[in-house]
């Protein structure tokens, strides 16, 4: 029996060790496939929409008997705040009367797993890490296992909430402020505690189920994915995954070794909640680098509620490769929480009538919070409609020179090339346009740091280059000489071994290009240094400085105005203080500049630039979204000038032209002077579909249409966007324009008046 019980044990022993260590888990992320990476985790399993009905046996409680309940924290002529000691809030807007609760107060009669209903009830939901045992946990303030302490204390205008922790041995100290137009709920994170060092914070998600809707109330989520979407409530999408997406995309310093998931970015760092005539905008005022935003609705997350709320990563972490791609090790941000402050902030949304609210009031609420707390103003341009143009001067490609394989600059546009397309353009009837000149220095094309504005010899040189924007200034274009400097090479003062970030697991960040058709390494490629935060001060400098002395008073940034990260070397530089430094160089840039132009656009720089190129129109069409809007698009009328993504690049050029009028948006092109043929086997082999001879009448054609519409409409607020139909979308402004688009039509009514795209261009162009 002995013996037998022996070689059992030496049996489960041997299975054990067969299991492999990657099967571990370190983090939540490690399980889920690349692809998942703007979604959830995990999907829903098929139920049926009746089992989360809400139970008709348990007695519901109403607002006023939940109240009674409460405490009141503070009050003003907007909204009154109220507390319990377990650390949850109710917000009642006087304007309509709604009370937004923190936590659902009909819990316990809904349907749902145990579990998920302990973290409906809980105030804080705090995630750590134990890097000893590789793995991560989730505790839920209400519930009663991890022995979470809450200390609440009233203030003059709210109240101070402690959540301790006992099991994890970290206390989170919650500021809830309640100002004259929306509450504040503050964590500073340098008075977060960690008794134990192999315990510590990862991810922090506070009221994560503020505005929780019920399974019987009707309104929906806004998302700004891309353009934006909607998110109804109880849309009965419960077999699909709930809503995860990063504010500013994803942190690029970790090198994903599979590419991940195709999709918008998120730009602004905020969400909004639609129930009748009642609504909330919700924002991340600070800590905004590290947020996402997450979205379900019933059933999604074994659930009766609807909920949205952000999650905070407060420390970054990253995977470290032990024995091979297949021994995945989770690292953190060894010199503690980067992330010094975040904040949310809740504005209650209504009208004055209590007439029912919509995605509208949400951006205006939003637009508000730019202008009066961003200091975001409305740019000069904002008045005009114009052509926005991109062109694209040279690209390192390979040649053979005496029979050896050597990467050489290979001219794509030259200056007197770019001259040639503006002056065809200006033939054709484009009174205005806005010119992004990409790749025009040596430095850039060599894939070097771009800081001083020298025109490449290979485009014509500094006689072509000041030919071409001679000619600009005469006639009224607006030439932005643009810089990319996200990515580097060697050389002109930047060395890859000094100047490249470091990521959390101490390896250089090396950038790859992935191939389309696997999503694996694309080996034709080399990896490329992504350049350390800790250098774009003296970028910034330089550029600053070369631009005014060269006369150029316009600057284009690429990547710079919509990708965030973060350098975790010795000298760490978090995404947030990146933010916070960018601002500060793009402050200091315009002083030397007239203008900057945004390849897109996110939140944090909306203060700095002119224009913002490169919008979407739609969004990343996960399946749990009921509907795309152009909330994006909505935010910006009558603040800032934007264009579409590139006209010629899209499959549906009618349908693009049309749904940019029915928002006010300008158009877009991309322009080379090369053939398709000539762009093989380059960086620039995606721009196929670019070559000018081909497409600048057709260009022409488009703005006289968009023309026709965007002059009455440029500078105006969108005040109305409905869509009537399938086919069909009324837009008002604030300056009484009104327009009717119809795509099936291809038709655009202006003030009564309608005009057809037909009549300027060809349907073999436009289908």
């Amino acid at each position: 029996m002995q013996k037998r019980f022996k070689k059992l044990i030496a049996c489960l022993c041997c299975v054990a060790m067969m299991v492999p260590l990657c099967a571990l888990p370190a983090t939540a992320e490690d399980a889920a496939p690349a692809e998942e990476a703007a979604a959830s985790d995990t999907a829903a399993e098929e139920e049926s929409a009746e089992t989360y009905a809400m139970s008709t046996e348990e007695p519901l409680i109403t607002d006023d008997q939940a109240l009674a309940e409460m405490e009141l924290a503070a009050e003003n002529s907007k909204m009154a705040l109220y507390y319990n000691k377990k650390g949850q809030i109710a917000l009642a807007d006087k304007a309509t009367g709604e009370v937004w609760w923190s936590n659902p107060i009909n819990v316990d009669a809904a349907a749902g797993k145990a579990a998920q209903k302990t973290k409906l009830k809980s105030a804080m939901t705090m995630t750590f890490a134990q890097p000893s045992k590789r793995s991560t946990t989730a505790q839920n303030s209400g519930d009663q296992k991890v022995k979470c302490k809450i200390k609440v204390k009233k203030n003059s205008d709210g109240i101070d909430v402690t959540f301790d922790y006992g099991n994890a041995e970290i206390s989170v100290p919650v500021k809830y402020t309640l100002k004259d137009d929306y509450l504040a709920v503050n964590v500073d994170t340098t008075q977060i505690t960690e008794a134990n060092g192999d315990k510590i914070v990862t991810n922090l998600i506070m009221m994560g189920a503020f505005g929780a809707a019920e399974p019987d109330e009707t309104g929906y989520f806004v998302v700004p994915d891309g353009s934006g979407a909607i998110i109804n409530f109880n849309n009965n999408k419960m077999n699909y995954k709930t809503y995860k997406g990063e504010v500013y995309g994803r942190n690029i310093t970790p090198v994903e070794t599979t590419k991940p998931a195709v999709t918008q970015n998120v730009y602004l760092p905020m969400y909004g909640i639609v129930k009748g005539n009642s609504g909330m905008m919700v924002v991340a005022d600070k800590g905004d680098t590290c947020a996402t935003i997450n979205t379900y609705t019933k059933g999604q997350e074994k659930t009766s509620y609807n909920a949205s709320y952000f999650d905070f990563e407060i420390r970054t972490d990253d995977e470290y490769l032990m024995g091979g791609d297949a021994n995945p090790l989770a690292v953190y941000e060894k010199r503690g929480i980067l992330v010094p402050e975040i904040e949310v902030r809740y504005y209650p949304v209504s009208n004055d009538d209590k007439s029912d609210i919509s995605y509208i009031d949400i951006a205006d609420s939003y637009r508000n919070y730019l202008t009066k707390e961003q200091g975001v103003t409305k740019s000069d341009a904002a008045d005009k409609n114009a052509l926005y143009i991109d062109l694209y001067g040279a690209v390192m490609k390979q040649e053979t020179v005496l029979g050896l394989p050597v990467m050489m600059q290979h001219e794509t546009t030259s200056f007197e090339e770019a001259k040639t397309i503006l002056e065809q353009l200006k033939s054709f009837g484009v009174d205005n346009m806005v010119v992004n000149y990409n790749q025009w220095t040596k430095a850039d094309i060599k894939e070097k740091v771009a800081d001083k504005a020298k025109p490449a010899s290979t485009l014509g040189g500094k006689k072509d280059f000041n030919e071409l924007k001679e000619y600009a200034e005469a006639n009224g274009i607006a030439l932005y000489p643009g810089v990319d400097n996200l990515t580097f090479e060697s050389g002109n003062g930047y060395f890859t071994m000094t100047d490249t970030a470091i990521r959390v697991s101490n390896a250089y960040s090396r950038q790859i290009e992935y191939d389309l058709a696997h999503g694996v390494e694309n080996k034709f490629y080399d990896a490329i240094s992504l350049l350390s935060p800790r250098k774009y001060e003296k970028m910034f400098d330089n550029l600053a400085k070369s631009y005014s002395k060269a006369g150029i008073d316009n600057i284009s940034l690429g990547s710079a105005t919509t990708v965030i990260y973060g350098d975790y070397g010795r000298n760490s530089v978090s995404r947030e203080k990146f933010k916070y430094n960018l601002q500060t160089y793009l402050e200091e840039l315009k002083g030397s500049v007239s203008s900057i132009l945004a390849d897109g656009a996110n939140a944090y720089v909306l203060k700095y630039v002119d224009h913002v190129s490169n919008a979407p129109l739609n969004s990343s069409k996960f399946d749990i979204f009921d509907q795309e809007i152009p909330f994006y698009q909505i935010v910006m009328s009558g603040l800032k000038p934007v264009s579409t993504t590139a006209v010629n690049g899209d499959a549906q050029v009618a349908d693009l032209v049309l749904r940019a009028l029915s928002v006010g948006s300008n158009l877009r092109f991309d322009f080379v002077a090369e053939t398709a043929d000539e762009l093989k086997d380059t960086r620039y082999d995606k721009l196929y579909y670019a070559n000018y001879e081909y497409w600048v009448e057709d260009a022409a054609a488009c703005y006289k249409f968009a023309n026709e519409v965007l002059t009455k409409t440029a500078g105006s607020t969108i005040t109305e966007y409905n869509v009537l139909s399938d086919t069909q979308i009324e837009t008002v402004y604030e300056n009484g324009t009104t327009t009717l688009v119809d795509l099936e039509a291809r038709t655009v009514e202006v003030n009564g008046k309608t005009i057809s795209i037909y009549d300027y261009i060809g349907k073999e162009v436009i289908g």
